[in-house]
């Protein structure tokens, strides 16, 4: 039940909502050091799950603009407080797909995936590119506490 758990944990973590699943992951390897590898699979795979949903709404995002957004979004004021960072999405054209492995940093992270998807970055590229990133973080936070 933990390692479900750590599971969705780091997956909400590593979408645009708040949350930091690397404490989760440290206490869990503190507890149970024999399932290291279990915590450390679960661990990236959420986080790479929730950083492919922040990846699609970056895709959704584009769509929904072509689509007509202003018009929408002079109905729900909110969203014209939201607009994708341009300056992610500079470091995107300039770096290419391998700055999704910083995807693991806060804030800036989830920008370069929901900027990516914007973009419309090959999915299985940038998936693998998102997944190691994750699976280095988690491992050496693995390898600092055990």
């Amino acid at each position: 039940m933990t390692w479900l758990g750590l599971f969705l944990y780091s997956a909400l973590a590593a979408t645009l909502l708040p949350g930091g699943s690397e404490i989760l992951f440290v206490g869990l390897l503190a507890t149970e050091p024999e399932h290291a590898v279990w915590l450390w699979m679960m661990a990236t795979a959420g986080n790479t799950l929730g950083a492919v949903v922040t990846f699609v709404m970056g895709g959704l995002l584009a769509r929904w603009r072509i689509k007509g957004a202003p018009t929408r979004a002079s109905k729900w004021p909110w969203l014209r407080a939201f607009s994708l960072s341009t300056k992610a999405v500079n470091q995107l054209h300039r770096h290419g797909p391998w700055l999704l492995l910083l995807s693991w940093l806060p804030v800036i992270g989830d920008g370069f995936c929901l900027a990516a998807g914007y973009l419309g970055w090959p999915k299985v590229r940038s998936l693998g590119v998102i997944l190691l990133g994750k699976g280095v973080r988690y491992g050496v936070l693995w390898y600092l506490v055990v």
